[in-house]
């Protein structure tokens, strides 16, 4: 039978899914999500019945949200929401994109709700502790990125990278806004390297609208792109990547689920042999780094090559005098 937990966090993304990319089809979903048409509908149904409900719209070719209930919250002291408003700021680095964004919309709604003058406070707080110190964003870039994915609006980046001197003019066709690894990231089509393309919302310096509308890319599905990723880049295409662990390491790699695709294999004398298909191999190498000598990456070649060379200029710099 299936877990409770389990069937929550489907419905959960299926929530996300229909609100942040509504575009998607039914069979799109179905893929996404791993489920038959019969339990999609019964998920639709579970969800009508806990107050969201969204159709098809045949003539715009998308979803639309018919309902979706509103639970008023006024029994919440100044503290609580206070409270809740601050553990925003750490829900993000559990790498869970869809409950992170759907929590910073929550406390938007907290402090709105608040009576003057505690929401003249509030909001400047918001913004300082959890925009600009926790995910290193200014409010009218994610305003402004907001608008633009709910419009389907082209939009002009001026983006600095941290190792460019200058910032680079982009324009991009935003699609999702979304958290990862403790920021702010927005993903769509960027016209000049003509690629499905990512952007960290911290090192965008300006942001100004186009009069362009733009139609997604019907391939495009974000769940099934970060659903290859292990921790932050993404991708339609995989590749295998398998790490050796020591019999001490093994407890703190067993305890967890690392990514969805893993397969863990006993080996001699307690040693486990741990495989992944990702979309970007060189997040695991640097995820194993973490465990020094205990972890060693076996495949693919071309990437324990590039590890043997990392330990090497490791060697360099601890090798010299302080």
């Amino acid at each position: 039978m299936e877990s409770r937990l389990k069937k929550s966090h489907r419905l959960i993304r299926l929530i996300s899914d229909i609100k942040s990319a509504p575009y998607l089809t039914v069979e799109q979903l179905l893929k996404s999500h791993g489920i038959s048409r019969a339990q999609f509908y019964k998920d639709k149904t579970a969800l009508a019945e806990l107050g969201f409900e969204f159709n098809w719209d045949r003539h715009n070719h998308r979803f639309v949200i018919t309902r979706d209930a509103y639970l008023p919250i006024e029994t919440l002291s100044l503290s609580e929401r206070l409270s809740l408003l601050m553990a925003v700021r750490q829900l993000s680095a559990t790498g869970d994109y869809i409950l992170s964004f759907e929590a910073l919309n929550a406390a938007r709604k907290l402090i709105a709700d608040l009576p003057e003058p505690m929401r003249e406070t509030a909001v400047p707080l918001f913004e300082d502790l959890v925009l600009r110190e926790g995910f290193g964003c200014r409010k009218e870039v994610l305003e402004k990125l907001s608008t633009a994915v709910s419009e389907n609006r082209r939009v002009v980046l001026s983006y600095r990278k941290p190792s460019a001197k200058q910032s680079q003019r982009e324009e991009l066709d935003p699609y999702h806004l979304f958290f990862q690894d403790r920021s702010l990231y927005v993903e769509g089509y960027a016209c000049r390297q003509k690629d499905i393309r990512m952007f960290r919302l911290n090192r965008i310096q300006d942001i100004a609208f186009t009069p362009i509308q733009f139609t997604p890319q019907e391939d495009y599905n974000f769940g099934q792109r970060y659903r290859n990723a292990f921790s932050v880049f993404a991708g339609k295409t995989t590749e295998k990547v398998v790490v050796r662990f020591a019999a001490h390491i093994r407890p703190y790699i067993e305890e967890s689920l690392w990514h969805y695709s893993q397969v863990i294999t006993e080996e001699n004398d307690g040693v486990i042999r741990y495989e992944v298909q990702v979309a970007e191999p060189r997040e695991v190498m640097w995820w194993a780094f973490r465990w020094g000598a205990g972890a060693e990456i076996m495949e693919p070649t071309w990437l324990r090559d590039e590890a043997k060379k990392e330990v090497e200029r490791m060697k360099e710099v601890y090798g010299k005098k302080p």
